[in-house]
């Protein structure tokens, strides 16, 4: 059950686990029913917090060139789309990559170059856009979508250029991570590396999860960033953090965010 302070559990071993240790990302919706969105030639049901840039879009796939209305009044930055009825991939867009291309969260996979994922189409303000590719648009199934638009002082995406050093890039956000996921978008061999400060409340950062794998926490010398007060720098030299000329896109999240026009960090 989900509760205005938290989530209730039950027994699985997934969640709950006798003596296991869990992190969990949570991410404050509107409400728990979702109300109609009309702004898409698709009629969804959104759940939309516009102030942390955050909604969970339910609709139903055509097969066919499409909008669907997300309820974030500014464009997303990254799009998490899965079908709910099917056995699929999870389908990703990103805004460094564009509308022409996609990712998928469930594997290792480099970027996909796709005209039918997207159409082509990078989100606007009011909606996305799909074709007939069934990842994000199977037709007559129930498909869902994670949309996050970028806030200033809260959330960043983007991407950098790894250069295999352990003096690596630092990538400004603007304020202090607690979470970061990075995706080696050029190599198909690297996964969905999930970093955060309650694992890794000191820097270096070096325990990581793999979003896309069921492995445990894993930590290595190798797979390593520090947490500073205005971004992150890469501190591994593995190419999925750091891979020498590579393309590295994230996903970025605040410690103490500091939503507004003009947000200041502390001193």
């Amino acid at each position: 059950g989900f509760n205005s302070d938290g989530f209730n559990l039950g027994t699985d071993g997934g969640v709950n686990a006798s003596g296991g240790t869990y992190v969990s990302y949570n991410f404050l919706g509107n409400n728990t029913t979702g109300s109609s969105n009309t702004d898409g030639t698709i009629t969804s049901t959104v759940s939309a917090n516009t102030t942390a840039g955050f909604s969970i879009v339910k609709f139903t796939g055509t097969g066919a060139n499409a909008t669907v209305g997300h309820g974030l009044s500014s464009a997303p930055s990254m799009m998490i789309v899965k079908g709910l009825s099917f056995v699929d991939n999870w389908c990703v867009f990103h805004s460094s990559l564009g509308g022409g291309k996609k990712l998928k969260l469930n594997t290792t996979g480099a970027e996909i170059a796709s005209s039918s994922a997207w159409n082509n189409t990078s989100p606007t303000s009011s909606v996305f856009s799909v074709a007939d590719d069934g990842e994000t648009n199977n037709n007559g199934s129930a498909m869902i979508a994670y949309c996050f638009a970028e806030k200033q002082g809260y959330s960043k995406f983007g991407s950098y250029t790894g250069n295999g050093n352990a003096d690596g890039t630092f990538v400004y956000t603007g304020f202090k991570p607690a979470f970061v996921m990075v995706k080696n978008v050029n190599s198909g061999a690297q996964g969905w590396l999930m970093f955060d400060d309650e694992r890794s409340p000191f820097n270096v950062a070096n325990k990581f999860m793999v979003a896309n794998l069921s492995q445990a926490e894993a930590s290595t010398s190798t797979h390593t960033m520090d947490f500073l007060s205005n971004g992150f720098k890469i501190r591994g030299t593995d190419d999925g953090v750091n891979g020498s000329g590579n393309t590295i896109i994230y996903m970025a999240f605040a410690e103490q965010p500091l939503v507004g026009d003009n947000p200041a960090t502390a001193r």
